[in-house]
């Protein structure tokens, strides 16, 4: 990122205000004079304006396609996150996942330092759906998509999809698309093994009424409140 528009983000000043401010050196990183308009910052530099040290406070809101093997936390000592997938400038932001999907899960998930965004995303009120889309190893016959339909017990709870349907052109009972409510940790992979299954692949492909088209794993897009909780609420692809 551009050190006008750091300067800019932080609320210092304009973008052509910044560019005034750097040009007549006041604008220092990590303790030497910059007045290069053309300077770019990887993150975690300390820059300060008139010897007051800045930093971003704006509120983040993206959408990320979490590959398999990365984990849905900030920081863990036995494997990479999905703030790893970030640019350098994004770590420094408080952002971490909103809900999780675990290491062996890939698909959708939202980042943000919003707290009450991330509460009205996960909260039961707000009844954001997440779909997915499972491949099983072994075929599932009707008698038993019809049993996991129905709900299984899990510890001592029954765990019921809102949704199962058969996915077309993955192989005749091995591909279904789930929709959950209020998910629990590993809930699909511990309902096909309830009825005798395995997961070989599982892939979140919804949160709300937002789909995963366009974006690759391991990309991600950045928006503002409006537009991602408008995807949400009422439509849209990332």
């Amino acid at each position: 990122m551009r050190l006008n528009r750091y300067i800019a983000l932080c609320g210092e000043a304009s973008r052509r205000k910044a560019e005034a401010l750097i040009s007549s050196g006041l604008v220092t990183v990590d303790g030497l004079v910059e007045r290069a308009l053309g300077r770019v910052l990887s993150g975690g530099e300390d820059v300060r304006v008139d010897g007051r040290a800045i930093g971003v406070t704006r509120s983040v809101y993206m959408a990320l396609n979490k590959p398999r093997g990365i984990l849905s936390a900030v920081s863990d000592e036995h494997g990479a996150t999905a703030l790893d997938l970030l640019p350098e400038f994004y770590r420094n932001l408080g952002l971490y996942p909103v809900g999780r999907l675990d290491k062996d899960s890939e698909g959708l998930i939202l980042m943000t330092n919003d707290g009450k965004f991330a509460q009205s995303v996960i909260h039961p009120s707000s009844c954001v759906k997440k779909t997915y889309v499972v491949f099983l190893r072994y075929v599932l016959d009707r008698k038993q998509m019809m049993e996991w339909s129905s709900g299984v017990i899990i510890d001592g709870k029954l765990a019921v999809p809102l949704e199962i349907a058969p996915e077309d052109g993955y192989g005749e009972g091995k591909c279904f698309r789930i929709v959950l409510a209020e998910g629990f940790k590993r809930e699909i992979r511990l309902m096909a093994e309830a009825v005798g299954n395995k997961v070989d692949r599982l892939l979140r492909i919804g949160i709300g009424r937002m789909f995963l088209k366009y974006l690759p794993a391991g990309s991600f897009r950045e928006y503002n409140y409006t537009e991602l909780w408008n995807m949400i609420s009422n439509g849209g692809e990332v």
